[in-house]
């Protein structure tokens, strides 16, 4: 009887652990099931095999019209898709992947994924991806960019004729002994080249959040644009000087005005964070088939920590000693992609309180 009793404490003790398992299966089950975020897996061949409510609720599908499907089927971009099971089969783990979906009605949902592979003895079993619905943003951003491009179409036809009278004055201009005339005058068309040159910014800005930038590209001598620019960065400052090195000679296949405005934006950097004044150089290196071009200043330089973040859009320093320098956190993201469009990489070397050096290459058309 003893043993009996024994036994029979055993059992309802097995008993009560198993139901509190069972429970907390349940309530797991439940919880991915129900939980406000969408879920699904994928198996090896890109089949969806479960998806939760707030997945089917997202889109607009039924279990039926969504589970067993390709989940290529719901992606709107073919190769985003493939991108994203070759990077899954590799064994990678995606975080804030950007993709579109689409919805039942033929709507497209702009998400964000994050998934990773579930595997057993090193194979691939299924996907856990989670995706988070960012339309309303990318809208709310669309419309942003909407307006920036219009302002700055309104600011650019004053501008640019205000520019175009300023050159007319100069040009009709004769010179006078003791008369400052003339360089007031330089002076105006200096800044109104870098109002000019924001507008572009935000311009630029806009058609890459958009997709469509458009390079024009021809061949031209770089000299002649290093000079004007350096010319107009010179009538900004007295404090600094501007020195070109080894340009002669130099051409480039490239968009002249997208090279041009790269420059502008590295010079001002260059200007805006060297207070104190001193020597910027821009100068370039021939490298086999290519020339690294590069702007150097020995200004307050960029801590290793900031330098990760530079070409983020709109990053703008915490650092207390450059919080007083004006800017929008555009310029060096308009670097960055305007480069990335010429296949070139925008890179920086820096110390702080010793000054810093951004470079990129080009390929350069060889003279006979």
């Amino acid at each position: 009887m003893k043993d009996t009793a024994e036994l029979q404490q055993q059992l309802d003790y097995y008993q009560q652990e198993n139901n509190e398992l069972r429970q907390r299966v349940d309530e797991l089950s439940d919880f991915f099931e129900n939980a406000a975020v969408p879920l699904h897996w994928v198996d090896a061949k890109g089949i969806i095999i479960w998806a939760n409510q707030a997945e089917l609720d997202a889109l607009g599908y039924s279990r039926t019209e969504y589970i067993g499907f390709p989940i290529s089927d719901f992606h709107a971009d073919p190769a985003t898709i493939q991108d994203i099971l070759t990077r899954l089969t590799n064994n990678e783990t995606l975080y804030d992947y950007a993709a579109r979906l689409k919805c039942k009605d033929g709507s497209i949902k702009h998400v964000l994924i994050n998934s990773n592979v579930l595997r057993k003895n090193g194979e691939f079993i299924h996907t856990r991806c989670f995706t988070r619905d960012v339309t309303g943003k990318m809208l709310e951003d669309q419309r942003k960019n909407d307006f920036v491009s219009m302002v700055s179409h309104e600011l650019k036809t004053p501008l640019t004729a205000i520019n175009s009278y300023v050159q007319l004055l100069l040009k009709n201009y004769v010179e006078k002994t003791g008369d400052n005339r003339l360089a007031i005058m330089l002076r105006i068309q200096a800044q109104t080249k870098k109002m000019i040159a924001m507008v572009h910014d935000f311009l630029n800005l806009a058609r890459i959040e958009h997709g469509k930038i458009q390079l024009h590209r021809q061949q031209f001598d770089l000299q002649p644009l290093v000079e004007e620019i350096a010319a107009d960065a010179q009538l900004l400052t007295s404090i600094h000087t501007l020195e070109l090195n080894n340009f002669a000679g130099i051409s480039l296949y490239a968009d002249r005005d997208k090279i041009g405005q790269v420059l502008i934006n590295l010079v001002s950097n260059a200007v805006k964070y060297s207070p104190n004044g001193g020597p910027i150089t821009i100068g370039c290196q021939n490298e086999m088939d290519k020339v690294r071009i590069y702007v150097s200043d020995q200004g307050m330089g960029i801590s290793p920590v900031e330098q990760q973040r530079l070409f983020q859009r709109f990053y703008r320093s915490d650092n207390e000693k450059i919080r007083h320098v004006s800017g929008f956190g555009i310029g060096l993201y308009l670097v960055s992609e305007i480069l990335r469009q010429h296949n070139s990489q925008i890179r920086v070397e820096s110390r702080e309180n010793e000054g810093s050096t951004f470079f990129f290459e080009l390929d350069r058309i060889k003279n006979n």
